[in-house]
């Protein structure tokens, strides 16, 4: 095996089918079921925004929610209202903003190191495990990441250019960041742009006037939801806004605290910047160490931006994985900077194990875990092992493309055959489908001790929950449903209520995937049972 030469071109051709090959991830993610819990209870809340033409207050179940800010439920909505409510519909403001990310990322690193490296950025981001995720399950952190990333770019042209369109452009970034998740939406532009003013000693640019209108237009864009918020909740809804819900998952004035470690994103970073994880680290090592030895860098926007605001999620007090999502982009262009900067034989054997070790991972979970018609996925991603390996033994220029398209394929077999799979076992969404291919209403369908987010969205309202069988004497009559598992239908059995039909659904919580789910010998074990008991 040969070194990486890195310093290469891809081709026009090249780059077109890398970005087929994304843009196919996306259309085939984007038509699978919502997901529990978060997805589909961003999807319902945005359902009924629409259907109550209520544009300034968030509810949900009917009750007031202040939790997360209004844009993702504001497009989501619209789009509902202008294309239907569809899995598809839903998704697609989000998957906008993640394509934005893409462009931004482009720009950025075309801004500071040329064609190449902003090419290989974008690409690094598009076929990675980050943007598979958060184009598929998708919550309010695509369109932060889409909102940051362009902040970070119109910011750093604006440093170096000056034109008073960029400045602009940076704000309603900035606007539309917090509108989707809150201040990280400012805070992580503001530390990636401040550290590279202050590491470059930038301070004339502080002196420029425009720079009074940024709050003043910062302000405009955020009062609506202001606005909405004070109407809704008075001062507690702008403080929870403003502090509580992100400066408080550090000093612990948020409800939400878990009991992870503060080393909990540094394996999160390993895996969601897969396939490219050993240049990204490569890359951060390269940025660090030139920050330790006072080396001159064209930028510092991405090493400041990436470890600070990774410090500052590690610091929190409640963790979740698409948190790191934000800064996803920053660690892509560290990525593409390590790819194009240094020929290294052990980096490459690296790489290449990775790229193997996917390879046999999609083969097994195909082959043996999720065999059911799973050929042509089996076959397509033989090909594309047996061609990636052929290419790396080569060492050909055309590596980079090699690796994403091997990447994509691997992404096709997950949209197209895994994550289908994986959605059958999501009985809420289910049992809610098929409610209203029924045409149940509110009135004859009813949750026994069970419900979820996926239940209400896909059965078009939320749920009635009943405590007991004595609750459900009370609603029975003819064509009544009843959702339930298996604990509360023998509960029922019990009191006499014996239905006329009973459907049986499997559920598991796909989001909590494990090991015991995933090995067919101990599936059955895994699985709960969920009945439709049609009385």
């Amino acid at each position: 095996m040969v070194a990486f030469s890195y310093h290469c071109r891809m081709s026009p051709r090249s780059i077109l089918a890398v970005l087929v090959g994304i843009l196919a991830i996306v259309v085939t993610g984007s038509v699978l079921d919502v997901m529990e819990v978060d997805a589909a209870q961003y999807a319902g809340m945005s359902r009924d925004m629409m259907e109550e033409a209520d544009w300034t207050q968030l509810h949900f179940r009917g009750n007031e929610y202040l939790d997360k800010p209004p844009l993702h439920f504001w497009l989501s909505a619209l789009s509902f209202k202008l294309f239907g409510v569809y899995n598809w519909s839903y998704k697609l403001p989000s998957i906008l903003f993640a394509l934005l990310g893409l462009y931004s990322t482009y720009r950025f690193a075309r801004l500071h190191y040329g064609e190449a490296i902003g090419l290989k950025a974008a690409l690094m981001l598009g076929t990675s495990a980050a943007f598979l995720l958060m184009t598929n399950d998708v919550r309010c952190d695509t369109i932060l990441m889409g909102s940051v990333i362009t902040a970070i770019w119109l910011g750093s042209a604006w440093m170096q250019e000056r034109h008073g369109w960029q400045l602009l452009g940076c704000v309603v970034a900035i606007a539309s960041g917090m509108l989707a998740k809150g201040p990280i939406g400012l805070m992580a532009p503001a530390l990636a742009l401040g550290g590279d003013l202050v590491l470059r000693k930038r301070w004339v640019l502080l002196r420029d006037p425009r720079l009074l209108l940024v709050p003043v237009i910062l302000a405009l864009l955020l009062l609506p939801m202001a606005i909405g918020l004070h109407a809704q909740h008075g001062m507690h809804g702008l403080r929870f806004y403003f502090w509580e819900q992100s400066f408080g998952r550090l000093t612990g004035e948020n409800r939400w605290k878990d009991d992870s470690t503060i080393l909990f994103f540094t394996h999160e970073l390993i895996w969601q910047l897969l396939p490219w994880t050993p240049f990204v680290l490569l890359g951060l090592w390269n940025a660090v160490r030139g920050l330790i030895r006072r080396e001159r860098m064209p930028e510092y926007a991405t090493i400041s931006g990436a470890v600070l605001v990774f410090v500052a999620l590690s610091f929190s007090r409640f963790k979740l994985p698409h948190y790191l999502y934000v800064i996803v982009p920053l660690f892509a262009v560290l990525g593409a900077q390590a790819w194009e900067g240094r020929d290294s034989r052990a980096t490459g054997r690296i790489q290449h194990g990775v790229m193997l070790l996917l390879f046999g991972l999609q083969l097994f979970l195909l082959g043996y875990c999720f065999r059911e018609d799973a050929w042509p996925f089996i076959a397509a991603t033989l090909i594309a092992t047996l061609l990636y390996a052929r290419t790396a033994r080569r060492g050909r220029k055309d590596l980079f493309a090699t690796t994403a398209l091997g990447w994509c394929v691997i992404a096709l077999g997950m949209n197209l055959h895994l994550y289908p799979r994986l959605l059958s076992y999501q009985a809420n969404a289910q049992a809610g489908r098929w409610a209203a291919a029924e045409g149940l209403d509110e009135t004859r369908f009813y949750g026994m001790q069970v419900a979820g987010t996926a239940l209400d969205f896909y059965a078009g309202y939320p749920v009635r929950w009943l405590s007991d069988a004595g609750e459900a004497t009370a609603v029975l009559a003819p064509g009544v449903v009843i959702y339930t598992d298996l604990a509360r239908y023998e509960e029922l059995l019990q009191a006499g209520l014996f239905p006329k039909e009973a459907i049986a659904l499997k559920q598991y919580e796909v989001q909590l995937l494990g090991i015991d789910f995933i090995l067919p010998t101990s599936r059955a074990h895994a699985v709960e049972q969920r009945y439709l008991l049609r009385y």
